[in-house]
């Protein structure tokens, strides 16, 4: 590799760790289940417990124990349990950004002679902000690395850069893919495109060996513990789905909500320059548009636009499937000036736009940047101290959780507590969040019935969960007179039970109800 291709690679690093490497919130983030579902897996004999139920079941919940359940991500469980182990958070969170970096630099690598480097630098740093939308760690890291890695080989093979013996690291990759994350649906459909693409051009001999591929990565997928079911999966996990997830809404429904996010606007921006390319290669190839069009490239990134504006959780893997199509375009429609001199100016030019693009990457996205509290490895501060307060007074459930703290409370308290509820809506008949989670936030008599049938001790609260019904919740709580709230910090809020078991933790910690806002936002 020339210099100058390993000095742009190493501003690439600089500025994506800009953006990639965000302190981990745990009360909120999935991690925490991630890692205890991955060290019971691999301790599983040792502490006896059957790793069909942590397969196949609801496990860490008290409420739907026995609720089937298909744990797509095992895999990754166990990987992320294995960097904790030896690394901790900060090898985690260098883990999840190191794999997001490498998928770009994966991407731009079979570009990297083809195009000039003022001409490639300008584009990726225009979509760093869109690939780094998604900053918590989680298994869907492994994923924008894995899919890299079989678009750049499926890429460079098709382009005659890449000899045909590559091609078989896909299969293997598939073979891994399927049990750490439910994007492996898109290892079938990159294929696809591609051989698609191959057919189109009439080159039968590449059409042959890319069907054989699809073939066996299509095949290796049924080796998963749920055989056709598992690779059927990601059609059929919304028909159980009774939570409203922000990730799954799309842009439109957002912006109306009032929720504001600078990478709406970079989508749109985006997806134009997206039309513009493709209607620029249209016209210059109209003549032999079947042969030289780059049908799998177009394919994959329309069909992450049209699925990133339905759910905003695609944002990332759109950004990716940009890299290599933007450098595509760039290298059909860009015409070297013969003067040396325009080509200097157009150096110059790209030059002013990098900088044009990082003062408005910069005033746009403030808030992720290193000067931002929220930049850095590792977890946020203080972010274990409500769970180290309830191991240390010997607390004891059942314990009353919200949504979004479950994954937290299974890291923290398991074996000891399960949780009532946890993030992941799939797990849960949609009725139990329709008609006992929410409908108990709102209603107290509700709250009343649900009391009496789990008999709660304890209330562990993530108090940032702006959703009509936790903040009412809250509210009528605070007010109540037979729960004492003994524990409050940045993320989570305590209460307990007036009862002859809290009776010492709660004369001893019993916070003065004025220090709470109870006016509902």
């Amino acid at each position: 590799m020339r210099t100058s291709h390993i000095v742009v690679s190493i501003f690439l690093i600089f500025f994506l760790s800009l953006f990639v490497f965000q302190k981990i919130n745990l009360t909120t983030a999935d991690l925490g289940r991630h890692i205890e579902n991955g060290e019971l897996l691999v301790h599983a004999d040792s502490v006896g417990i059957a790793r069909e139920a942590l397969l196949h079941t609801n496990f860490f919940s008290y409420t739907n124990p026995d609720f089937p359940f298909v744990n797509h991500h095992w895999g990754s469980g166990i990987l992320l349990y294995v960097c904790y182990y030896l690394i901790g958070f900060g090898g985690l969170s260098l883990l999840y950004g190191g794999s997001l970096i490498l998928a770009v630099l994966v991407l731009f690598y079979p570009f990297r002679e083809k195009i000039p480097l003022w001409i490639s630098g300008p584009i990726i740093l225009f979509l760093i902000p869109l690939i780094a939308e998604r900053t918590e760690v989680r298994p869907e890291g492994f994923s924008y690395l894995l899919l890299a890695i079989i678009t750049a080989l499926l890429y460079a093979y098709t382009t005659d850069s890449l000899q045909r013996k590559w091609l078989w690291a896909i299969p293997v990759i598939a073979l891994f893919f399927v049990n750490m994350h439910i994007y492996f649906i898109f290892v079938p459909f990159i294929i696809g495109m591609f051989l698609l693409e191959a057919l189109l051009r009439g080159d039968f001999g590449k059409s042959k060996w890319l069907g054989i591929i699809l073939g066996i990565s299509s095949f290796v997928l049924l080796v998963n513990p749920y055989g056709l079911g598992g690779v059927l999966y990601p059609f059929t996990i919304f028909n159980n789905y009774g939570y409203l997830v922000v990730e799954n809404q799309s842009i439109k429904f957002l912006e109306n909500y009032g929720l504001l996010n600078p990478n709406f606007l970079w989508w749109k921006v985006s997806t134009f320059f997206l039309a513009i390319g493709t209607i620029g290669t249209i016209w210059k190839y109209r003549k032999n548009i079947v042969k030289k069009f780059p049908t799998a490239l177009v394919g994959v990134s329309i069909t992450f636009a049209i699925l990133s504006f339905l759910g905003i959780r695609h944002f990332t893997m759109y950004g990716l499937t940009l890299v290599p199509l933007f450098l595509t375009y760039a290298e059909i429609l860009y015409k070297k000036p013969e003067d040396q001199n325009k080509t200097e100016n157009h150096i110059v030019a790209s030059f002013g736009i990098c900088i044009l693009l990082v003062i408005m990457i910069f005033i746009h996205f403030s808030s992720r940047l290193p000067w931002s509290s929220k930049w850095g490895f590792g977890l946020e501060p203080e972010i274990n101290a409500s769970a180290e307060f309830f191991k240390k007074e010997n607390i004891k459930g059942p314990v009353f959780s919200n949504y979004d703290i479950g994954g937290y409370l299974i890291f923290h308290l398991y074996p000891n507590e399960k949780v009532f509820a946890d993030n992941r809506p799939e797990a849960y008949p949609a009725a139990f969040f329709e008609n006992e989670y929410k409908k108990m936030q709102l209603d107290d008599a509700a709250w009343k019935e649900e009391l009496k049938k789990w008999n709660f001790n304890a209330i562990y609260f993530y108090y940032r969960d702006l959703t009509p019904w936790a903040q009412k919740f809250l509210i009528t709580r605070i007010s109540d007179p037979t729960w004492a709230p003994v524990y409050v910090d940045n993320y989570t809020l305590i209460f307990l039970r007036r009862n002859e078991q809290n009776e010492n933790t709660i004369k001893k910690y019993e916070l003065p109800k004025n220090i709470f806002n109870t006016t509902q936002p």
